[in-house]
């Protein structure tokens, strides 16, 4: 319908800005100036880990809403705590119990914040699809209660390292249960190149699955982390580099694919540039210095992805 098409055309892509490896992320004495140098570069939310909102809570929700920027709060579930060694704990159980229980204490805290998206690095890669089940319908009643009171809540599952979705044949498997047809991830594709040693190339007899695992992907993904992985790691040292160039048109070229299907299903579409720092970022031997400036790397990859998203919407 004329309707519809011209709503496509009018739509533009939610940009979200990680706080992950930023100066001042966690300085809250300097979110004023952080949150309104973020806004005046056009995005529309901000990513943060639990210590950063519990650094200061009230402080952290006056100064992003004060320059109106929405929330992705980003949780992980037995982890979100510092150890005694003052190490933060990412992952601290195999057990599926413990992985319910923290994932809904951690959407109820997130909740309250009041966030656009809850994202979580859900459960562990040991587990059998069993376990993943037993999980993934405990994760969706949890949805399903903290929901009801905010329809416009989503809580998406990241395709991740050490996590239920870590790897794409796995991740496919799962996806195709009808019991979960209802889950949504965060597609974080770069992660699979590492875990597979391979950027996929549906060119490749040897990647003949790939084009139904990205349609997969693309059906349940509300959200993408654009970072992008190679064979041997999940970032490349520049994505403007000549010898990085075809892993980076790898990824666009599959983000285009997912924001399409996110396009003709409505609703907002949410992306974040998600480059990181050292270790993800290579540096210089001896010196540790890095090899590239965080906020301008993401700043170039936040620039294409409104191209490359108008673009879509175009077509």
């Amino acid at each position: 319908p004329r309707s519809s098409r011209t709503a496509l055309y009018s739509m533009a892509i939610k940009l979200v800005k990680t706080l992950w490896g930023v100066d001042d992320g966690g300085r809250p004495n300097r979110w004023d100036e952080l949150f309104a140098r973020i806004k005046a570069e056009g995005f529309d939310a901000v990513e943060a880990i639990r210590p950063v909102w519990r650094a200061d809570v009230v402080q952290f929700q006056e100064m992003r809403k004060k320059h109106g920027l929405a929330l992705v709060c980003q949780i992980h579930t037995t982890g979100g705590g510092f150890a005694s060694d003052g190490e933060y704990e990412y992952c601290t159980s195999a057990k599926v119990e413990d992985h319910i229980a923290s994932f809904e204490a951690l959407v109820l805290e997130a909740a309250e914040l009041n966030p656009v998206i809850i994202n979580c690095h859900s459960g562990h890669d040991s587990w059998d699809t069993e376990h993943a089940l037993k999980y993934l319908n405990a994760a969706l009643a949890v949805e399903k209660r903290v929901c009801s009171t905010n329809a416009d809540l989503l809580i998406v599952h990241e395709t991740h390292r050490q996590r239920l979705f870590f790897s794409p044949y796995s991740t496919a498997s799962l996806l195709s249960k009808p019991e979960l047809v209802e889950i949504k991830l965060n597609a974080d594709l770069s992660h699979w190149c590492c875990v597979c040693e391979h950027v996929f190339d549906a060119s490749l007899a040897r990647d003949s699955w790939w084009p139904e695992t990205l349609a997969l992907v693309s059906a349940h993904c509300r959200f993408v982390h654009c970072r992008v992985g190679h064979a041997e790691g999940p970032q490349v040292a520049d994505p403007e580099a000549p010898e990085c160039r075809p892993e980076v048109e790898a990824h666009f070229g599959w983000w285009r694919q997912i924001w399409a299907a996110q396009a003709e299903r409505g609703g907002d579409v949410w992306a974040e540039p998600e480059f990181g720092p050292p270790p993800y970022m290579q540096t210089l031997p001896h010196t540790g210095m890095p090899v590239a400036q965080l906020w301008d790397v993401n700043d170039r990859i936040a620039k294409r992805i409104r191209r490359e998203f108008a673009a879509v919407v175009a077509a």
